[in-house]
Parts: C-alpha cells; structure tokens; sequence
C-alpha cells in the first residue's frame, strides 16, 4: 500500500550536450568487472529557504530550481560519458546516440518536514524513479543512471538517483554530484571525473565473477539508529584488543557494537556451531591506499572487501571485535593494492576474490558495511542550503547491510542503517547495550 502521496509529472531521457564528441567506447576495470550487477539507491533532501513575504512558497522559485537541475544535467553526462553508454559482455561501455539519464519530475503533497518527521525504509523508496528498477542488469538497453526530482509542498526537494554499481561506487557519485551542484551555482567547470581505472586495474574479457545480489526465501527488515556525539564519546573510550596505539574510531566503535548485537541476534534465531563464523565484510576505498593514490576524482568500482570473522559462540567484547576489525581492514594497505596493479594483478584479485568467496560460503550469516564517513555529503550545495538529510537505501533487500552516514547537523555522530531478517531485527532492536549508546529512528530534522 502506497504510504507517500507522489504525482509524476513527466518523465523524459536527458542525453548529453555532444553525444556525437563522446568517445566510443570505455573499457571496465577487472574491479568493475567483479562488482556486484545491480543498483544503489540514494536520496537528497534539500532544503527551500527561499519564500516570499509572509512566508509563502513562491511557484517561480520551485520552478527555476527544478529547470536548473534539467537543463545542467546534460553539460555533466558529457564529461562523465561512460554513465550513457551500453554495457556490453561485462567487459566494456559502448557509446550510445540513444543513450541518457533516464529522468523523472514529481510532485509529493507533503511538506519536507511532514515527510521526515517520521521516516521510514518503504517511505523513502516510493520516492525512487521506476527506472532502472533496483535489482535489474545494466546489460543490454537499460539505464545507468534514473533521476526522479520530488517536489515537496514547501519547494523542498528530494533528489533521488539510482546508479548501476558496475561503474558507480560512493566516491564516483560524490564526484557527479559535486559536479553537478556546482553547475546548478553556475562556477567554473572545475569538477572532471577522472578514468584511469583500467589502466591500473585492467579489465580481463575472460573475467567470470560479476555476480548478482545474494537471492533469500527470508524476508528482511531496514531500522535507522542515530549515535549522538556524547554517547559517542564514551563508545570510544572503548579499548583495541592487541592494539594501544589510539583508540577506536567512529567507524571502529558503532561496527563492532551493531556487529556484536547482530551476531548475538543471530544466535538466538537460530544457534550457531563453534566452528560457525559471523562474517563482516568491510568495504574499503582504496583511492588514498594506493601508493601513490590514485587521482581523487577517479570513477569506478575503487575499494576491496575486507573480511573479519567473529564466533558468537565465544561472545566476543567489543575490544576484540574492535581489533578483529581494524586488523582485517588494515590488510587492504598499498602492498596489497600494489600487488592487485597491471596485468600480473590480476591473478591477485581472483585469488584473493575467491578467499573471499570461499570464507563467506561457510557460513550463512555475512554483514556488509559500508562507511560513508567524512565524505562530505553534507556539504554539497546546489545554491538553496545544505541538504537537510540524506539516506542510503539497501539495493537488495535480501541481504544483511550496514551503512553509516554522518549525522546533518555536523555534530560528528553517526546515523547507522542496518538491515538483518526480520526475525533477527525483532530481537537486534531491543538489545539493550545497543539502545544505551543509539536511538532508533529519531527525526532527523
């Protein structure tokens, strides 16, 4: 049942200025090739603080923000060409004179702040563009990038995109969007993506690994926790098992709390052997890793997975799972990159894919997680304000997911999206050492 009243009002593919200019084809990196083939979902909400007087929300002002937002979108696809074109074999892009964005502008009769009061997973998701649905493949004729602009009743916006993971990791949608936002402000042409993936990691056409989302008969549950920065302190007060260098940070200190609550959840759905393992698979930039790092502005599929196992049968503390994290994370370092470079790296990524694999396959319990910590999220300014909030929405909905964001009101806190079946949320949102340090689903506002 529809929980959000959204109207569309049209519905169009915005092609770039000169597809004719765009060069012909781009080749994936292997990281590009043994991505995951299916869709992030992410939304923008952005503030209207411009009224008239006596605080009316002016038609010229909703107007002239959603005709900006249209007509600087095509300038951006032609610098960032590759997000137009067909994926062709899981090898390469081919250029496109049909290809585009698909794109979509609505209308929500709700105000913003109604809309967030009270948010929730299957609200934010009526949200999304039809197309590219969520869970298909970029192969063949589909989109790589849809964009649906929601209008709320106060002029506010929800900007929310869907983007094929094959070539858009975190970091590559920062780039579009800043180079987007700046663009709507009108500045200089400064923000231009840079395409040396394949060069460092080249791609390999007899490359088999790309998979699809894990597929569940489970069904699945999507909560929001918020850790302020006072509980946060003291979170981080914490000590590192085997390691008294520094102390946790956020990211260290809210993955191990929700991984240790999840693993214990776990356990009383269903108990676990001492030889079953609970799996967190970090996803790591490996931009700055590189030695020397790779340009900052570089697109595509840039991080490996780090894997850290805990037992909840030895009712691991938070020190040890602390460690277990860092210590897993810290094995993604410039050797390790270094080894995964050229021609010869590719021997690397298959055998370290497969290690990979293989620890998962053990067991059925595996969280991913991903930080988007300090990536500056809240500082993207399209010339109306920082946004208000944003939210990362689990593609697939039938897999255990981890997301933390940076709280909007700069406070460093860490606003944790956590997705488990849904009879281990029953019991992972009422654990009461997870409740003493996060509150779940407050406003954001």
């Amino acid at each position: 049942m529809k929980r959000v009243d959204v109207e569309i009002v049209a519905k169009e593919t915005i092609k770039p200025t000169s597809s004719t200019d765009l060069p012909r084809t781009y080749t994936l990196s292997c990281l590009d090739q043994i991505a995951v083939d299916a869709y992030i979902p992410f939304v923008l909400f952005l503030p209207n603080n411009n009224t008239s007087r006596g605080g009316i929300i002016t038609d010229d002002v909703v107007s002239k923000r959603s005709k900006l937002l249209k007509e600087t979108l095509p300038a951006i696809l032609s610098r960032f060409y590759p997000f137009v074109g067909k994926l062709k074999d899981n090898v390469v892009i081919e250029g496109n004179s049909e290809g585009g964005v698909f794109y979509v502008e609505a209308r929500v009769k709700q105000t913003l702040e109604e809309f967030l009061c009270h948010p929730d997973d299957d609200k934010i998701r009526e949200l999304l563009p039809e197309k590219p649905h969520i869970n298909e493949s970029w192969m063949g004729n589909n989109y790589a990038i849809g964009v649906q602009v929601n209008i709320f009743g106060c002029g506010g916006i929800g900007l929310s995109m869907v983007l094929s993971h094959k070539i858009i990791d975190f970091q590559t949608y920062m780039i579009f969007m800043k180079a987007w936002a700046a663009a709507v402000k009108g500045e200089p042409e400064t923000i231009s993506p840079s395409f040396v993936a394949s060069d460092v990691f080249p791609s390999d056409p007899n490359l088999l690994l790309s998979h699809k989302p894990r597929k569940s008969s489970q069904l699945f549950s999507t909560k929001r926790f918020v850790f302020d920065s006072t509980v946060l302190a003291i979170l981080k007060s914490q000590p590192v098992a085997n390691n008294t260098s520094r102390g946790p940070t956020r990211m260290e200190a809210t993955t191990a709390l929700i991984w240790k609550a999840a693993a214990k959840a776990s356990s009383e759905v269903k108990a676990f052997n001492q030889q079953s393992p609970y799996v967190m698979l970090s996803v790591v930039n490996i931009r700055k890793r590189s030695s020397p790092p790779l340009p900052e502005n570089s697109i595509g599929n840039l991080f490996t997975p780090a894997v850290a196992l805990c037992f909840p049968t030895s009712k691991p503390d938070l020190p040890t799972l602390i460690g277990e994290l860092r210590d897993s994370i810290a094995k993604e370092n410039s050797e390790k990159i270094e080894s995964m470079k050229g021609e010869n790296g590719l021997k690397m990524i298959k055998e370290s894919f497969k290690h990979q694999m293989d620890a998962i396959s053990e067991t059925e319990y595996v969280m991913v997680t991903t930080s988007v910590l300090n990536m500056g999220i809240y500082d993207l300014d399209f010339g109306w304000g920082k946004p208000v909030w944003f939210y990362y929405i689990n593609p697939s909905m039938t897999s255990r997911l981890l997301v933390l964001i940076d709280t909007p009101q700069g406070d460093v806190g860490v606003e944790a999206i956590v997705t488990l079946t849904s009879d281990e949320m029953e019991i992972f949102q009422c654990d009461t050492e997870l409740l003493s340090y996060a509150t779940l689903n407050p406003c954001p506002l």
